[in-house]
């Protein structure tokens, strides 16, 4: 599993356009048949907002309410920030609302449509009622729920059930699948490192990390959904996806050394293999997409 030691900014503006070519477009779709004319949806896990601007448009609704949770305060606080770039990229507007100097609530607007954002800071690792999930007609969550525990998803399914089954909308949850091709002897040995330094706590216990969505498809199944899913690898070759490979490779070789620091000029010497090769080569990392409906 990838995952950055900090998960900060910078960390989310580089996955943000590998999710979005990743994606598995039709569940999105599918996602916006369920919910109703004016819907009001939980995003999990929101980051800077990247599961917004996706669904957002793909909703085809022209009023829409988001409640966008965040353990992190201080990346919430980036949240507006990009909106207002994405906002005026589309032609909208945006307003926003704050209290205590924490912005609270953002207001896109444009011709045909209007899109209310709360942004609530909360730590959702204790009560899962106080997600509210009773009060929404739809949960998503991108690049989230590898990063819960079993207990957390047992806990997550028994609201979900208490609160009739809403559609959920999972998206990008890393499957374990990483392959180079060309491979480097390597390879294996610094995945292998990465993934250990990756199982660590983000604050919900032992995360399930890449068995997220098999756990995932069976709770939920048990508790009464249907489900849909598809695949929504990352796939980065050549000059167009060269920074991003880059900064993977940069990260998983920092990963691989603070869990094994005896093994650093091993590392160190199959980091500058990968980046002399960036070019030449294709680094795929497995997701999966799943939609589960009543």
């Amino acid at each position: 599993m990838i995952q950055p030691q900090v998960m900060s900014r910078d960390w989310h503006a580089l996955r943000e356009p590998l999710d979005d070519r990743a994606r598995a477009i039709e569940l999105a779709w599918e996602f916006a048949r369920m919910v109703p004319s004016r819907p009001h949806i939980l995003d999990l896990g929101a980051g800077l907002g990247a599961n917004v601007r996706h669904l957002l448009p793909r909703l085809g609704r022209m009023i829409q309410d988001w409640t966008l949770m965040d353990t992190d305060a201080a990346i919430l606080g980036g949240v507006a920030e990009r909106m207002q770039r994405w906002a005026h990229e589309l032609g909208w507007g945006m307003s926003r609302t704050t209290a205590d100097g924490t912005v609270g609530e953002l207001v896109l607007f444009g011709d045909d449509m209007r899109s209310r954002l709360t942004l609530v800071q909360q730590d959702m690792s204790t009560d899962l009622h106080d997600l509210g999930i009773q009060r929404h007609d739809g949960v998503a969550g991108n690049a989230f729920f590898d990063r819960i525990s079993a207990e957390w998803l047992d806990h997550f399914v028994i609201e979900l059930t208490a609160s009739g089954l809403p559609p959920v909308l999972a998206t990008c949850v890393q499957d374990g699948r990483m392959l180079w091709r060309p491979e480097d002897p390597d390879d294996g040995m610094v995945l292998e490192l990465a993934a250990a330094a990756a199982r660590r706590d983000f604050g919900f216990g032992p995360p399930l990390g890449d068995q997220a969505a098999t756990a995932l498809v069976a709770k939920l199944e048990a508790a009464g959904y249907r489900l849909d899913g598809a695949r929504s690898d990352w796939r980065l070759s050549g000059v167009r996806s060269r920074q991003a490979h880059l900064d993977l490779v940069d990260l998983l070789a920092s990963q691989a050394e603070a869990h094994d620091p005896a093994m650093s000029d091993h590392i160190a010497a199959w980091r500058e293999r990968r980046r002399d090769a960036v070019t030449r080569a294709e680094l795929t990392v497995g997701h999966a997409d799943i939609l589960a409906r009543r």
